[in-house]
């Protein structure tokens, strides 16, 4: 029993420095998420994960209202799904250089070593591997890169002959002329680029030009022997979806004062993401997963694939929903969330440690939680984050501090 007291004395003591354990379970497509999904999910999962291994080049809608945890089942399926390149990007902060910011985020996540593999294969199919002359192995580039963009713009067509010219010379640059490797190197991982440095690789534009990005992405994805799956949270944000308006509310602004009838801005914008959308859903091999806060937005996207591109709303797949957790959930991650917080503490042993399993909380108060935000995994969250924080500053004991949630 001393044992265990004390034990519950140093837990409050580690606590009180400061250390909360759900302070950091705000979920971001940046920052990696290893806690696990909620036992209630597991279903949900393992349908993602059958149609990901059944089909390709689909678009596949997640539908969850705000903090039911659509970013953090990102980070499930990265996990699940280890043998494919799994990327994320959220339309409310790329909608500028969109395909740059998008390869962006691929190279990232498919790394170096990958990377050099796919291009490595692209050369010795041009040809890399036949000797110019002599004993020693010696390519002839110019040939190797006359024989690439004879079969790129075969397969390419719609492709422009500098953005091709550019592509082949970075890959070969960078796989057969050791002066320039490096160089060609940074080219690759989309570093940005001045003139000087671009000229001396014989490119005209670095990656941030959109076409060439988008050529580099579609040339890597499909010559890549992992799938890819591109998970787009928010999807709705950058279509354009006009809620109905009330015709006898008062009008405070209306955007036709300042652009008549015509589009506004923000409407453009949202026209030419949507169409950047539909260009890379046409890469063979990559499967987009999208996030939605409801169904009457996914209705209103299959509205505008109709008007625009009424082929691929056959891609789009039954949506699949992401509800908010049941009663026994919340018990769960609390345990899983604490069992987290002791190995990254280094007090890993005391994960089994006391008798109630919900220490310093009870499970009363985890139901009243529950109860009290209706199961959505934010706002539980939220609510644990304001207890700890009170346990963690209150002068008062612990038992007083929790009778106010009990």
């Amino acid at each position: 029993m001393i044992l265990y007291e004390n034990k519950r004395k140093k837990l409050i003591r580690v606590l009180k420095w400061g250390n909360n354990p759900f302070k950091k379970f705000v979920s971001t497509g940046e920052i990696r998420e290893e806690l696990g999904l909620a036992k209630s999910r597991e279903n949900l999962i393992k349908t993602i994960e059958q149609i990901v291994k059944e089909d390709k080049n689909f678009i596949l809608p997640i539908i969850g209202d705000v903090g039911r945890g659509k970013t953090h089942l990102y980070w499930t399926l990265k996990n699940s799904l280890y043998r494919y390149n799994t990327f994320y990007i959220s339309l409310e902060y790329i909608y500028k250089k969109f395909f740059y910011n998008i390869y962006s985020e691929f190279i990232e996540n498919l790394e170096l070593a990958p990377l050099k593999f796919i291009i490595n294969r692209l050369c010795d199919e041009w040809g890399a591997l036949e000797r110019k002359f002599g004993f020693f192995h010696v390519a002839d580039l110019e040939k190797i890169k006359n024989f690439a963009f004879k079969l790129l713009s075969n397969k390419y067509s719609e492709m422009e002959t500098e953005i091709l010219t550019d592509i082949i010379s970075g890959i070969v640059a960078h796989q057969l002329d050791p002066y320039k490797k490096i160089e060609a190197e940074r080219w690759l991982l989309g570093e940005l680029m001045d003139a000087k440095e671009l000229s001396s690789l014989k490119i005209s534009h670095d990656l941030r030009k959109g076409k060439n990005a988008l050529m580099m992405l579609r040339l890597l994805i499909e010559n890549s022997k992992s799938g890819t799956i591109l998970f787009i949270d928010d999807f709705e944000k950058i279509i354009s979806i006009t809620e109905p308006k009330d015709e006898s509310a008062e009008e405070i602004y209306d955007p036709s004062w300042l652009y008549g009838p015509e589009k506004s801005p923000d409407d453009i914008a949202a026209e030419k993401i949507f169409n950047k959308i539909v260009q890379i859903q046409q890469i063979e091999g990559l499967s987009i997963i999208i996030t939605l806060k409801s169904i009457d937005s996914l209705e209103e996207i299959k509205k505008k694939y109709q008007e625009q591109n009424a082929e691929l709303l056959f891609s789009i797949k039954e949506a699949l929903f992401l509800l908010d957790f049941n009663e026994e959930d919340i018990f769960e991650f609390y345990k899983e969330s604490m069992r987290c917080f002791y190995e990254n503490m280094g007090i890993s042993d005391f994960i089994n440690a006391f008798q109630n399993p919900y220490f310093p909380l009870n499970k009363r108060i985890l139901r009243n939680i529950f109860e009290n935000t209706k199961g959505n995994p934010r706002e539980i969250i939220k609510a644990l984050i304001k207890i700890f924080n009170e346990i963690i500053y209150s002068n008062e004991k612990l038992e007083i501090v929790l009778e106010n949630y009990e």
